[in-house]
């Protein structure tokens, strides 16, 4: 074998459990352990990736990306096919997969690396440098069980990469670091293929894939649907998400179905008030996004919806026009909000453009636009409201101050005492 990996007729299937009897008893009396359907999660999957490459894995939720993933570990054995991987393999799959929460984050790192296959030698080597990657300084001697999302993924991809991987298998968990933390993991991610590293990345990000990955592979339903040059399989991807196409229309050539678009989406861009770029704001900031397009000839009864999804696939804003026309050649639509109340978070938009006359989209491009919401006191709800709290006495209403916890001891870091200041939005 000439790639770092081969998948040869690959399928996996498990048992989908319809009633399960309870007791041996039960088993021994029906003679069964249940009522049960066969269910196939992958459906001969065949593919090879050579050494050094970037390969995306796309699909929607369920189709079998994680499977997949799974298998190339060893994990679990695939139920047909055959797998080959060569060189020493590390993998993401999990947000916090082989983290004992009761210990800090300094003894996790040697437990974890030793998970990873590394020696205690060779992780005392790389430890200062580790520590300097997550960038979690005095969050290094707290328990992990204390840490948010974010800090899970700083340490656990921070280690994995110090591994020196040969081949490296990731699976969605960079989507809940920060932009400037993502920037700096495909950087490093780049730095690894120089040396040889072969990297599988399973994501919901359409635009990382095409940005950072030669080829891809667009899975649905367990089956292999199109693989190829990225630019392309996520271009089919898109179009049969935004068209509800049936597997047969999927496979459609991408070039007569971009030759059918008659308006392209040439950039999307979030501004602050003092019109700069940003990926990131505060909960109630004043946001403006930008969206250039070209129509290659006048087009009427467009629909454009702006859509904000939470990185859970909350939905949880639209921004719609309806029934407008646009003249041939470039231009601009820019949608002013006098503040935005989600709570912080992570969240992508999905951009669509659908054409009334011809009932059928002219662009669709599924959260492709990345940013976050900066909020110090988020409760994990999706929206703000403003409004106050009172107590009720026989006098009337008296007016309630809400005094949030310092912020180390939101992180565990002190004991509670008390905090001054109002919340401030």
């Amino acid at each position: 074998m000439g790639g770092a990996i081969a998948v040869e007729g690959v399928s996996k299937s498990y048992r989908r459990y319809r009633k399960r009897h309870q007791s041996l008893k039960e088993i021994i009396a029906q003679r069964s352990r249940g009522d049960w359907e066969e269910f196939w999660a992958l459906r001969d999957i065949s593919f090879e990736v050579e050494h050094g490459q970037f390969l995306g894995i796309i699909g929607h939720n369920g189709s079998g990306k994680s499977t997949l993933l799974k298998l190339l570990t060893g994990i679990m054995p695939p139920s047909q096919g055959e797998i080959r991987v060569q060189g020493r393999v590390a993998s993401l799959l999990e947000l916090g997969a082989g983290f004992q929460p009761e210990y800090t984050g300094r003894e996790n790192i040697y437990l974890y690396g030793t998970l990873l296959g590394m020696r205690r030698k060779e992780i005392d080597r790389y430890y200062d440098s580790i520590v300097e990657f997550c960038e979690l300084g005095e969050f290094m001697e707290m328990a992990v069980k204390n840490y948010s999302s974010g800090m899970y993924v700083r340490l656990g991809f921070a280690v994995a990469v110090h591994l020196d991987p040969q081949v490296l298998l990731i699976d969605e968990v960079l989507a809940v670091g920060d932009a400037n933390f993502q920037k700096k993991c495909f950087q490093h991610l780049f730095k690894l293929r120089k040396r040889g590293c072969t990297i599988v990345l399973v994501t919901h990000d359409t635009a990382s894939v095409e940005k950072f990955c030669e080829h891809s592979i667009w899975i649905d339903h367990g089956r292999a649907m199109a693989q190829g040059k990225s630019s392309q399989v996520v271009q089919q991807y898109l179009d049969a998400v935004a068209g509800g196409a049936s597997i047969e229309q999927a496979a459609k050539s991408v070039k007569e179905r971009v030759a059918e678009r008659d308006l392209t989406i040439k950039g999307l861009r979030f501004l602050d008030k003092d019109g700069r770029q940003v990926l990131m704001f505060d909960t109630g900031a004043k946001l403006r996004i930008e969206i250039d397009f070209h129509a290659r000839r006048p087009l009427t009864r467009l629909e454009v919806g702006l859509t904000v999804f939470r990185e859970d696939d909350l939905r949880c804003l639209d921004l719609n026009l309806y029934g407008i026309s646009v003249d041939a050649g470039s231009g601009r639509w820019v949608v002013d909000a006098d503040r935005v109340d989600l709570q912080g978070g992570r969240y992508a938009v999905t951009l669509a453009v659908f054409d009334r006359n011809l009932q059928r989209f002219q662009a669709f491009q599924d959260r492709q636009y990345p940013f976050t919401v900066h909020d110090d006191y988020s409760a994990g709800g999706a929206f703000y409201t403003p409004h106050r709290w009172s107590l009720a006495t026989p006098d009337g209403l008296l007016p309630l101050v809400s005094r949030p916890p310092d912020l180390q001891e939101l992180h565990g870091m002190v004991e509670p005492a008390q905090a001054a200041g109002e919340v401030s939005r």
